[in-house]
């Protein structure tokens, strides 16, 4: 199958991990991401605090991932260069090597940032599974710059802002690729034929966040469940 995986991102401080683990047991092309910045961390209900974030990744056999933003991208790249030893001592490093993440994803814009694409390679080479950078038009260059083998790239040209989008861009030639940019269950049974058809026999994954809240911004499991529904199909 192409579909490889189906991110569901945004699980919170109420999301029940009870149900969390019922899906992932169901699906098993489930992967649920968390957001984590030092800034928000707290503030918004999609951004849980740090306690919150270890107690989920360790609430059972669910696959997680880590999607880094704000300040921690830059201090993540620092503490992955600089070593272990040293990286353990700074939050975003311990939730990128904590033993229950499958992927880590680094939300940030080239254009407006401080690090250098060397440095950014390195700190991706230097972990073990998967990270994911996006692209979009303040990252231009920076998916083809990125020589590390764990490196994936997510097409998101709304910009995490779930905005649908009416064309796909093909995938980067030797990097797994995923998609995202309004996805949700009303969405969903509507781009896939379109996202499979650009990727042409290649495998793949889609990404959602603002589709799968409820009016108060919280993550919503029943929404999450008719995505993964309509995914088992894909």
């Amino acid at each position: 199958m192409p579909l490889i995986s189906c991110t569901l991102t945004g699980v919170d401080q109420q999301t029940d991990l009870s149900q969390v683990a019922s899906l992932s047991a169901s699906f098993p092309r489930a992967e649920f991401a968390i957001l984590f910045s030092p800034e928000r961390s707290g503030l918004q209900n999609r951004f849980p605090r740090l306690p919150s974030i270890l107690n989920m990744l360790d609430a059972g056999p669910i696959r997680w991932a880590i999607h880094l933003c704000g300040r921690a991208v830059p201090e993540f790249i620092e503490a992955a260069i600089s070593g272990k030893a040293k990286g353990l001592n700074q939050d975003a490093f311990r939730l990128a090597v904590h033993p229950n993440v499958s992927r880590i994803q680094l939300n940030f814009a080239f254009r407006r940032s401080k690090f250098a694409l060397t440095d950014l390679d390195s700190a991706i080479h230097s972990i073990s599974i998967p990270v994911i950078t996006q692209e979009h038009r303040a990252n231009a260059g920076v998916s083809l710059s990125i020589k590390a083998p764990n490196h994936q790239v997510l097409f998101d040209a709304s910009g995490g802002r779930g905005i649908e989008t009416s064309q796909w861009s093909p995938p980067v030639d030797g990097k797994v690729c995923g998609f995202a940019g309004g996805l949700g269950p009303e969405s969903l049974s509507r781009a896939l034929p379109a996202i499979k058809q650009v990727c042409n026999g290649q495998v793949f994954w889609i990404d959602m966040e603002s589709r799968i809240r409820d009016e108060n911004d919280w993550f919503d499991l029943d929404a999450c469940g008719r995505v993964l529904e309509i995914a088992q199909t894909a």
